[in-house]
């Protein structure tokens, strides 16, 4: 079985628990796909074989961490904290794509509807600032647009040391002052700006995502009146 390997706290725990699984022989025949440089770590530690995201044309199951979550439809969005130069927007949702099933993991305040907070669009760093300002213009009003920083504090232009990503971008974080209504609208208007490479919105059916609150761990799914322990 090929498993797509996530990134963030809960993902760690997760690959943590599966390694230990392999080497007490409950698990075998078993490859991970790693989302990110951290994962691939993790996994490492824990002892999980590894392949090369190449050389897998099909992945079995996967699972994620995510930022914020939209109640019902699962769309989600990744990217919005953890990313660092070293780490890939692209290669994390492009692990979530290949995967026949995907699992996101995620706080009870983080499955909402009327989402809040930001969005991070990977750019082409080549004329980053039209770029910049088409986005701005397309959610006028609703939202601030800001390049991110490597180091410092943030703000519009993403001071003098912008963060670049392995593959060579930078990262705009769409910053939104009032809840977005449809993040699948949002995504769309984003992939018809030019310069954009790639954003952190993931739109998978069918989907479950395990959203854990004070009162213990519930099961959701993108399947319309197919809901196990709903929030």
């Amino acid at each position: 079985m090929v498993i797509g390997l996530g990134s963030g706290q809960a993902s760690a725990m997760a690959i943590k628990y599966l390694g230990h699984q392999i080497r007490a022989g409950a698990f075998k025949h078993i490859l991970g796909i790693p989302t990110s440089v951290v994962s691939a770590s993790e996994a490492a530690k824990a002892g999980i074989p590894l392949g090369e995201l190449g050389n897998s044309s099909q992945i079995d199951f996967a699972f994620d961490d995510v930022d914020i979550i939209e109640e019902r439809t699962l769309i989600s969005v990744i990217g919005c904290q953890r990313l660092q130069g070293e780490e890939s927007i692209i290669q994390e949702k492009l692990v979530l794509s290949m995967a026949d099933q995907i699992v996101f993991m995620v706080t009870e305040n983080q499955y909402k509807r009327g989402l809040e907070g930001s969005i991070p669009v990977v750019i082409e760093s080549l004329n980053w600032l039209e770029t910049a300002e088409e986005i701005d213009d397309l959610f006028l009003g609703d939202a601030e647009v800001w390049r991110r920083p490597s180091i410092g504090h943030a703000d519009p232009l993403g001071g003098d040391f912008p963060l670049v990503t392995s593959e060579g971008h930078n990262i705009l974080d769409v910053i939104f002052t009032s809840p977005i209504a449809s993040l699948a609208e949002v995504a769309e208007s984003l992939e018809k700006v030019n310069g954009v490479v790639e954003h952190g919105v993931v739109s998978k059916f069918p989907c479950k995502a395990i959203v854990a609150s004070e009162s213990g761990l519930s099961i959701v799914d993108n399947i319309p009146t197919n809901a196990v322990g709903g929030v």
